[in-house]
């Protein structure tokens, strides 16, 4: 099991530490973690499958901000109160019983950047964790600042969170309403986060069907102590480009959602070909959720069709095997057979998913040098 970094309170979440990072910026209402620009083009980090070494920078500001906004009473819950299950069967799909979670406000999305009131100074100081960017020195800083740059990511706090550590991760360039739907940079930025936590804990979700407005984008993340049911399935090899840029592209086997799996240690080629993957599905209205594992060096991408009888598609974390139920009876009732069921009835067609991965391929081949 791999554990979050952040030392927690039995039965309570716990506090920011005296000694936090963040103790000097006491006041500030955003602080600023630049990447170091030694990182721009180097290769990603993998720790997955492993117990991490010491917590860095960035995890201990994260955690240490996240817990802070917890003790404050600022959550809806405590979700690690929450009862967990996994799933007889063998896939070992995790559910959580959480009467409190409302699955309709992350889809509220005007309402929900409305609830900020475009980033005014009181609702700044509660939920916006920190703004990350990337820097220009050699190694990593963080610097008071009371206007995000931007070409930042906003790491703002969810009351309502799906796991520990829970935050949405929001392009700067969108609380002032400027389109950035697509834009690499972003993609880029959420990748290297994923990295620079440098905690195998630590997963990148992003829903393309969250919004109802097509031209913006945001991302989520938190902390799972244990690998998502996905992460341990079988896959099969589609292209390897090992021996140009290092990517691999697969698909999941036996899975009852079908997905294509993209690994490199290569930043730029991996932000390259999802990103252009991702802008040829928006093109083509095709619903689809992404999840950036492995610290970075994995992107699962799921291609979904609208559920007839629902009109919904699946969140990213339940793509990747990890489901939350409102009721007692729900709960006790989920078995591997409803959650397949579930997964299958938005996964693309046969003939669709190969159209898919023919188009993976050629844009990892045209991309890749």
């Amino acid at each position: 099991m791999v554990s979050a970094s952040a030392t927690k309170v039995e039965g309570e979440y716990s506090f920011l530490n005296k000694n936090s990072p963040l103790d000097q910026f006491e006041g500030v209402k955003t602080h600023l973690y630049y990447f170091g620009a030694e990182h721009g083009n180097d290769n990603l980090k993998s720790f997955a499958c492993s117990e991490r070494s010491d917590p860095n920078l960035l995890d201990t500001i994260l955690l240490s901000q996240w817990d802070n906004f917890a003790w404050k009473g600022h959550l809806d819950y405590d979700v690690t109160a929450c009862q967990l299950k996994v799933i007889e069967g063998g896939r070992n799909f995790v559910c959580q019983l959480n009467n409190k979670w409302n699955s309709f406000f992350l889809k509220e999305y005007d309402k929900f950047f409305e609830s900020f009131g475009y980033l005014k100074p009181n609702s700044m100081k509660r939920y916006v964790l920190l703004c990350i960017a990337q820097g220009e020195n050699d190694r990593p800083e963080v610097a008071p600042s009371s206007s995000p740059p931007k070409d930042g990511l906003l790491v703002i706090a969810n009351a309502h969170p799906v796991e520990y550590g829970h935050v949405f991760l929001v392009p700067s360039a969108m609380i002032n309403q400027v389109s950035c739907y697509g834009d690499k940079r972003m993609f880029q930025l959420a990748t290297k986060i994923a990295s620079e936590v440098n905690n195998a804990a630590f997963r990148v979700f992003f829903d393309s069907g969250i919004s109802v407005v097509s031209d913006h984008m945001l991302f989520q993340a938190c902390y799972f102590a244990n690998p998502l049911p996905v992460e341990s399935t079988s896959t099969f090899t589609v292209y390897d480009g090992k021996a140009r840029a290092g990517i691999i592209v697969s698909e999941t086997v036996d899975y009852p959602l079908k997905a294509l799996v993209f690994t490199s240690n290569n930043l730029q080629a991996l932000v390259s070909v999802v990103s252009e993957i991702s802008s040829s599905l928006h093109d083509n209205t095709t619903a689809y959720s992404l999840l950036i594992s492995n610290n970075g060096t994995k992107v699962f991408l799921f291609p979904q069709v609208k559920n007839l009888a629902t009109g919904c598609s699946l969140s990213a974390w339940e793509c990747g095997g990890y489901f939350v139920y409102h009721t007692k009876f729900d709960f006790d009732s989920a078995s591997e057979t409803e959650i397949s069921s579930r997964m299958s009835s938005v996964s693309l067609h046969a003939s669709a998913f190969e159209d898919l991965k023919h188009l993976c391929c050629a844009i990892a081949d045209d991309l890749v040098t």
